[in-house]
């Protein structure tokens, strides 16, 4: 299960991505329209800006605002930022992962397999496809 941080951090994408290359937007409005609280938002709103997904502007017209295409972020994406854990589904599934029975384990290849199908789906599916689905 995906935390509500994350959980939060999509729909300010989601915002984000309805109104991209239209400047920025204020944090309040998002937490207004989305139903974000506004510590959630803030903490939120400066992760994007440091890993790259949006820039924020200051001033009575400032605001937060993607400076990448919504085709170009996946839920995936997002997620890794947010959410890590919630995409392991066994901690023998992560990457630098040092299971020592892994070789020798006959459910983690099961779990591999699902675990990579997940990600797949989950990098397939990116904003831009998620606000086409909306409408």
């Amino acid at each position: 299960m995906i935390t509500r941080e994350a959980d939060y951090a999509i729909r300010t994408i989601i915002y984000l991505a309805e109104r991209f290359k239209k400047g920025p937007v204020s944090t309040t409005l998002i937490g207004q329209e989305m139903n974000v609280p506004y510590r959630f938002l803030r903490k939120i709103s400066h992760q994007l800006v440091a890993s790259g997904f949006a820039d924020a502007k200051r001033g009575k017209h400032g605001g937060i605002y993607l400076i990448i295409e919504p085709k170009k972020i996946s839920l995936l994406d997002v997620l890794n930022v947010f959410d890590l854990r919630s995409l392991t589904l066994n901690a023998c599934c992560l990457p630098k992962s040092e299971c020592a029975r892994k070789e020798k384990c006959p459910v983690h290849p099961h779990f591999d397999k699902i675990q990579n199908t997940l990600r797949e789906n989950l990098r397939k599916l990116t904003f831009a496809h998620l606000l086409k689905v909306k409408k």
